[in-house]
């Protein structure tokens, strides 16, 4: 009988999966008018402060050094709503299905570590992590929501910035994960004017449209950025998906979904950028142009390969255009309707099967189907295209985000 019972629980973990049997076991259970602050700062390493549902203010971190991390946690999904600023040396806090949408969140100072934020929404409030003087702080943000945002300041829902001098010397350690960027609102989905920080896998950006309002609408827009990392994100429905209007250094953009766009123009603008990857990824009704601002440093050191083409073009334009000096284009698959320039080496011509159809409606849908051109055909022999989809059973999938971020 006691075995037959613990195959029983076994397998309903397993059929539960993280919804309910993810949450750690409360510590202290709190309710609306407690100090919480405090009560984070004077709880023991690992533990577990439960948050009943209701308003907790805006909530200001101090000087802590937590291993392994304080969590707060609503007791009902999303149901404690706070503000949030993180800028005192706070080191060691996950905070767990929260709702921001009344207050947002602030992060910053150098010695501001090792704090995630994950299953959050932040509704039509904005998240600013200001990395001066960072190096590797290791902020997680994870699986949350950003709505509809109207921007009054920063940009984007999510802004990361360095600050003045941006992008730094030092790596910032941010990371941003499997997280809903849209639709809606008047702002970026993500603004980065930092090192090193890495977009994905597993975020959707959706429904982010310019033209309606005066500000910037870019689903990710850099400025003062360098080393950013877009790696594994599905996009769909916005006007401009990638912006890198004004340079950046070593930038990486692979194994992304450019679904449909929001309308007919120059989806992904990259500009002055010195050493870009822009390998893996899949174009549908896309324009992607490059070329420099006149005054800019040229675009130099590129490689583009292993992409899939469909109605889409990559095109030279801007004042400087071209992907510049030392540029690197082969093993790209496009389609009749597609352009690419320069051509390259090892083009591949033709139109591809995905296994959810022509056209496909989901993210796990634009993998290539077995039988198609293009599959196993990268100089890496991997699939050309994206090689990361949310919702594939058979596809290849990049990292999960980290869950066992250390003290520094």
């Amino acid at each position: 009988m006691k075995r037959y019972c613990i195959k029983i629980f076994i397998v309903c973990a397993i059929l539960l999966g993280t919804s309910e049997l993810a949450n750690a076991a409360c510590t202290q259970t709190l309710s609306p008018g407690a100090a919480l602050a405090s009560a984070i700062s004077s709880a023991a390493a690992g533990s577990t402060i439960c948050l009943n549902s209701g308003n907790y203010g805006t909530v200001m971190l101090g000087s802590f050094t937590k291993s392994p991390p304080v969590i707060v946690q609503s007791v009902t999904a999303q149901g404690a709503s706070m503000g949030l600023t993180a800028q005192n040396g706070a080191n060691g806090v996950t905070f767990d299905s929260i709702n921001f949408s009344s207050g947002g969140a602030t992060i910053s100072n150098s010695s501001t570590k090792n704090i995630t934020i994950k299953n959050s929404a932040f509704g039509t409030s904005q998240l600013v992590i200001v990395t001066t003087n960072f190096n590797n702080n290791n902020i997680l943000i994870d699986h949350n929501t950003f709505g509809a945002y109207n921007s009054t300041g920063y940009e984007g829902r999510l802004t990361i910035t360095w600050g003045a001098g941006a992008p730094g010397p030092t790596p910032s350690g941010v990371t941003v994960t499997n997280n809903t960027f849209g639709p809606g609102g008047c702002s970026d989905g993500i603004q980065i004017g930092a090192k090193s920080v890495m977009i994905g896998p597993g975020n959707v950006f959706t429904g982010m449209v310019q033209g309606s309002c005066s500000a910037h609408v870019d689903a990710i827009q850099g400025y003062g950025q360098g080393s950013t990392s877009i790696n594994g994100n599905y996009f769909t429905g916005n006007t401009i998906n990638i912006g890198f209007y004004d340079g950046g250094s070593s930038e990486t953009i692979t194994n992304n979904v450019f679904g449909p766009p929001a309308t007919v123009a120059q989806n992904i603008q990259l500009g002055g950028v010195v050493g870009m990857t822009l390998a893996h990824n899949t174009f549908r009704n896309t324009i992607v142009a490059y070329g420099s601002k006149a005054g800019n440093s040229p675009n130099s050191g590129w490689i583009i390969q292993n992409n899939v083409l469909v109605n889409s073009d990559l095109i030279a334009s801007g004042d400087q255009p071209g992907c510049g000096a030392n540029c690197i284009v082969r093993y790209n698959l496009v389609d009749a309707q597609s352009s690419i320039a320069p051509t390259g080496t090892n083009i591949v011509s033709g139109t591809p099967t995905f296994v959810g159809g022509n056209p496909p409606t989901t993210w796990a849908g634009y993998q290539l189907a077995g039988s198609s051109l293009g599959s196993k055909a990268g100089n890496d022999g991997q699939d050309m295209g994206a090689n990361y989809f949310v919702g594939s059973t058979s596809g290849t999938q990049a990292p999960v985000a980290p869950t066992n971020l250390k003290v520094q």
